[in-house]
């Protein structure tokens, strides 16, 4: 029999731990200490990690076979870090492995999290934070208080105008998954409203990834949708596309008062580079990937992440998180991660999403933000149903194993097989 105070305990705690976690995920948004630090939020999302391991699961987490991979991969990190930071004697390389132990942690706790028996509940608290940051975004905007990068690029109330994106473009994401997992029906009304309050911040990997996003959403909904709403649903999608192309392109000419404008500029500019309509080598600039293209032999053993000075005058990182990890860990360590991956988001029925982050992904560096992986790890709830039967039947399969090799441990007696 349960004792009831044990189960109280256990009950409260979930909640207790659930609820720090997520008010961590919505100061994550505050940015009051420098970049590539820690914040407030990363803070509150750790506590809740650790009152959820130590009340809630009493220091016992059962480990996915998947994340084994991850753990090899994070070993490597250890590993190749702890080599460059012996030769440089500089504690970047420190940092970057802490980040890494950090996310590690995440999802950890994050896939435990997922298999409670509140899941949406947990995951309707999930989506209604990310709503709430939502609209606090776009209201600083409209209110004029947000922040600006150089009066031209909006940052609300982040550093830099790419953590402003990736914050909105993956709380978009999450929104989505959560919603048809909880069977919300107005995830349509807050990817528009996503869509439109990332646009300030001009980023064009952003501006990529919800052109795939929407893409993506239409194919996967119109079997679903009412005539009327797949009407226009697909005139949006069809709308935002041919946005995407023509101002990529450059074949309509457009009044002064929008060519002029800063983001009308950076966001074609880049569409040229990506389009093959620019310079190419003025992408590889901007995105730090020409350090790829002059040392590629680090893709064998791996460079190290941190202490970017060594390569050219710019302290800047590789802006991928795509190529970052592959150029610092090198090949081995990378398709590890890989497999790690694949094997997290390969059968999720909503594989259109990763498809639109990993584009987005290869512009930017979203390693260290825990969104990252938390948007991988919720894969694992939206999974195809042939392979969720697959599972399931695979879990029953077990659990029977498990109470037959227990009975027959108890019986006394020897066991007859007739044939």
């Amino acid at each position: 029999m349960v004792n009831p105070a044990m189960l109280e305990s256990h009950v409260a705690g979930l909640y207790i731990s659930q609820i720090i976690f997520l008010l961590g995920l919505f100061v994550k948004q505050f940015y009051l200490q420098p970049s590539g630090t820690l914040q407030i939020g990363d803070i509150l999302i750790m506590i809740g990690c650790a009152l959820y391991v130590m009340f809630v699961r009493r220091g016992r987490i059962t480990l996915e076979k998947r994340d084994r991979w991850f753990w090899a991969f994070f070993f490597c990190v250890i590993l190749i870090n702890s080599l460059y930071y012996v030769k440089y004697k500089t504690n970047d390389f420190l940092y970057s492995t802490a980040y890494y132990a950090y996310n590690l942690i995440i999802i950890i706790v994050f896939s435990s999290l997922l298999k409670e028996k509140n899941r949406n509940v947990f995951l309707r608290a999930f989506a209604l934070v990310l709503k709430l940051s939502l609209v606090i975004q776009a209201g600083l905007y409209v209110l004029g208080l947000g922040n600006w990068q150089d009066a031209w690029r909006y940052i609300g109330t982040f550093h830099d105008p790419n953590q402003f994106s990736v914050f909105i473009f993956f709380s978009m994401l999450m929104i989505y998954l959560c919603d048809h997992v909880t069977h919300n029906r107005w995830w349509v009304i807050w990817s528009v409203f996503g869509t439109i309050t990332v646009l300030p911040a001009a980023s064009t990997g952003t501006m990529l990834g919800i052109v795939l996003f929407w893409t993506g959403m239409y194919f996967s909904n119109i079997r679903s949708m009412k005539k009327i709403w797949r009407l226009v649903f697909g005139f949006l999608t069809a709308l935002l596309i041919l946005m995407f192309l023509v101002f990529g392109l450059g074949v309509v000419e457009l009044p002064q008062s929008i060519t002029s404008h800063f983001m009308y500029i950076r966001i074609v500019g880049k569409l040229q580079m990506i389009m093959g309509g620019g310079d190419a080598s003025a992408l590889l600039s901007d995105r730090v990937w020409e350090r790829v293209a002059e040392q590629p032999i680090y893709f064998l053993y791996g460079s190290g992440e941190g202490y970017n000075y060594r390569f050219d005058e710019l302290d800047y990182e590789l802006h991928s998180s795509i190529l970052g990890p592959a150029f610092c860990y090198g090949a081995i360590p990378f398709l590890i991660l890989c497999i790690w991956v694949f094997k997290t988001i390969g059968h999720s029925r909503y594989f259109f999403i990763y498809v639109a982050m990993f584009a987005e992904a290869l512009f930017v560096v979203n390693t260290r933000q825990p969104m990252y992986w938390i948007l991988m790890v919720m894969a694992t709830v939206t999974l195809t149903p042939r392979y969720e039967e697959i599972s399931r039947n695979k879990a029953e399969a077990e659990a029977s194993t498990v109470y037959i090799l227990k009975d027959l441990k108890k019986r006394k007696e020897p066991v007859i097989v007739r044939g």
